[in-house]
């Protein structure tokens, strides 16, 4: 079970009070995973938030020759698959496990309701949202820079 514990752990939920934290802690689950197990594949529909309590997360996009490229490891503490709650909500990269890990996952539609029920929390997680995808392009843009060198 979730707590208000677990979601302190997490930079997306700073700014939040307790009784906001225990509005996400009632659509919250976790979810444990073995090694080597795809989470979600890029192009497809995007329907879930993640958060790392335990573990490691590769996030990798195909490469021109369909080869995997790792942009991001996501590491405890950290969130993956914000393209659940921004449009047009198709993934943008793969994420697979390392190893054994934990999530807490979120569904993007009740945390969407959530965020229209309760302004402040949707702006402090949007927020949030917005500083990691451009820390993600950042990254893309440097492994793609990095081919374009090495060929």
């Amino acid at each position: 079970m979730v707590s208000i514990d677990d979601l302190k752990k997490f930079s997306i939920f700073q700014g939040l009070n307790d009784r906001e934290l225990e509005q996400i802690v009632t659509i919250a689950k976790e979810e444990s995973y073995e090694g080597g197990v795809r989470i979600f594949e890029e192009k497809a529909q995007a329907t879930d938030l993640y958060l790392v309590l335990e573990g490691e997360v590769d996030i990798k996009v195909k490469g021109a020759d369909d080869e995997r490229i790792t942009i991001a490891q996501v590491m405890p503490g950290e969130i993956l698959g914000w393209s659940a709650i921004v449009e047009p909500n198709m993934r943008t990269a793969g994420a697979w496990v390392e190893g054994p890990t934990k999530l807490i996952t979120l569904r993007a539609d009740s945390l969407q309701d959530l965020f229209e029920k309760n302004n402040h929390i949707g702006y402090r997680v949007m927020k949030v949202i917005a500083s990691l995808i451009s820390g993600r392009l950042k990254a893309l843009d440097t492994k793609y820079a990095e081919k374009l060198r090495a060929k």
